[in-house]
């Protein structure tokens, strides 16, 4: 029986979890083809294919499905064995705001980046709207957060750049000079901002249908045909009719939404694996 080595079955697990080479590489901070040199070795050691090239992405064989278990269980002892034989010391608490529209879909693979990089830290994770965000941050309530803004906070970094798109539910009808009813977020979205002074530079008319709390309830309410949305690409859920992309003559986009990535320094690790991993 060959020994297993703990970084091969690190690349494995971030692989199993990215669907990516290059970004189980971000995660595990390691090169791409240090990270394919540790699955060639695995799979020899274990005598089993573990992983299959799609056309789009990575995917686990059904070996390595049964592998991965046994894999995790690997390395979370090792991590046991080690924490049995250091001095108890006060686990750090990181606490973490996320904005609602930062790549929603991709949620968990994120939480993973954090547990990754966060070397044995708990957190506390707050998931929502920027303007509260920014006021935890400005209160030292929060450790790090990705927010959006119209311009960059003070001593913020920017982390990503979407596209935003007009979205509604496929076949409302919009006839055409008819106010366009609008599904939209509070008076302090930038995403608002932004939907707003697009209309308003085309003179289009318009009117708010609903205006939410929160992304979740926005997406909801879209889907149920209360009216149109803007939403930025990563946010955008399958099931809506995208209009920007169906007619982009009569429904432009009306920008690009910014986040940005405000860290203390005692998260500078969590804070270059996220803008490692969201490029």
């Amino acid at each position: 029986m060959n020994d297993l080595d703990p970084a091969w079955l690190r690349s494995f697990a971030a692989i199993a979890r990215a669907g990516s080479v290059t970004r189980a590489a971000q995660q595990v901070h390691r090169t791409q083809s240090a990270v394919s040199t540790h699955l060639q070795h695995l799979e020899a050691a274990v005598g089993a294919h573990l992983v299959q090239r799609s056309t789009r992405a990575l995917a686990l064989t059904a070996q390595g499905l049964a592998f991965l278990p046994h894999a995790l269980s690997l390395l979370r002892a090792q991590d046991e064995a080690h924490a049995a034989v250091r001095p108890a010391r006060e686990p750090v608490t990181h606490r973490i705001g996320i904005s609602e529209y930062f790549m929603p879909d991709r949620l968990g693979e994120l939480l993973g980046v954090l547990r990754d990089a966060g070397g044995g830290a708990q957190f506390e994770l707050l998931l929502g709207t920027s303007a509260p965000l920014q006021r935890h941050w400005a209160q030292d309530e929060a450790d790090l957060v990705i927010v959006t803004a119209t311009a960059p906070p003070a001593g913020a970094k920017l982390l990503r750049r979407e596209r935003l798109a007009w979205v509604a539910a496929p076949g409302l009808a919009l006839a055409q000079g008819q106010a366009v009813p609008l599904v939209l977020l509070g008076r302090e979205c930038p995403v608002r901002d932004i939907a707003l002074a697009a209309l308003a530079r085309s003179g289009r008319a318009h009117h708010l249908q609903l205006g939410c709390t929160g992304s979740q309830a926005a997406v909801a309410a879209i889907r149920a045909g209360w009216g149109v949305g803007c939403l930025n690409s990563s946010a955008i859920t399958p099931e809506l009719d995208v209009l920007t992309r169906r007619d982009a003559k009569r429904w432009p986009s009306p920008g690009r939404l910014s986040f940005y990535l405000l860290a203390r320094p005692s998260t500078q690790p969590l804070a270059q694996a996220l803008s490692a991993w969201a490029r």
